[in-house]
């Protein structure tokens, strides 16, 4: 494709992702694949002097100008498929896409935790929101901060660069991975890792409980939550303001009320992962 240094936004949503898949290679091979989906849509690394783009390098570009943002003339775009329903683009105004996913994904439609196995229209990056079914309750003193939200959402995340079916399904509902959801409810619940579970790993803070309470934990989430969820393809960040205004109980960045309780639940399920034997 012929070199340009103009996208919209879409585009340069694809085009991070490739970028981080980039910084992340191992092989040359894997870079140069990498680089044939760069030039096929247009971006040639080499244009700009880069040899090995990593994201802060690809920012910077868009900062300086040197990428083009084309602005698109209608605020949503929404795809009418049956198959890509309720998808949209990031409209200009971060007012209004904050109102739009209000709409659709806090007051939209849920489902239950265990019916999202069935469900075919989780390949596409977005947002989704957690809450607490109707008569189900938390732990002490969890459910007493739920009260107080006057609300029954817990928890939003993001699915950026990746698929919902593998972020939210797969690694927050079903442990089948690092999901950070799911490593705090499972400690809300009480339960901990393996002891030295961590030890001989570099990251010291993904600890994964037993399969047995992996078990439990899921057969909880399936019982007890509910799950909205956005097909979305813009900018990420407005997550931060969703969790800033609506505070659910299990984030704890960016959320104005973060719990004391869940830095210490998560806190007492890492030290107990990265013990030592006796």
């Amino acid at each position: 494709m012929e070199r340009k240094n103009e996208f919209n936004r879409e585009e340069l949503q694809e085009l991070r992702v490739l970028v981080k898949k980039f910084s992340q290679a191992n092989t040359a091979g894997e870079r140069k694949t990498i680089r044939r989906k760069f030039r096929n849509k247009g971006f040639y690394v080499s244009h700009f002097g880069i040899e090995n783009i990593d994201i802060g390098q690809f920012e910077s570009l868009i900062k300086a100008g040197r990428i083009q943002v084309i602005k698109e003339k209608n605020r949503f775009i929404i795809d009418k498929s049956e198959k890509s329903k309720g998808s949209v683009k990031e409209p200009e105004e971060q007012k209004e896409v904050l109102l739009y996913l209000e709409e659709k994904l806090i007051k939209g439609k849920y489902f239950s935790a265990a019916y999202l196995d069935s469900k075919q229209n989780l390949d596409c990056s977005g947002f989704y929101s957690i809450k607490l079914k109707s008569g189900s309750t938390l732990p002490k003193p969890y459910q007493v901060h739920l009260a107080e939200r006057k609300h029954s959402i817990i928890y939003f995340g993001k699915a950026e660069g990746q698929t919902l079916r593998k972020r939210l399904l797969n690694q927050e509902l079903r442990a089948r991975g690092h999901g950070t959801f799911f490593r705090s409810i499972g400690a809300v619940l009480g339960y901990c890792p393996e002891k030295g579970s961590l030890l001989s790993y570099k990251n010291k803070k993904n600890y994964k409980f037993a399969p047995a309470d992996e078990y439990k934990i899921i057969k909880w989430i399936n019982e007890n939550l509910e799950v909205s969820f956005i097909h979305y393809t813009g900018n990420f960040n407005i997550e931060n303001d969703l969790i800033r205004k609506y505070t659910p109980l299990l984030n704890d960045t960016h959320n104005p009320l973060r719990l004391k309780e869940l830095i210490e639940d998560k806190a007492r399920c890492r030290a107990v992962a990265n013990a030592e034997s006796n």
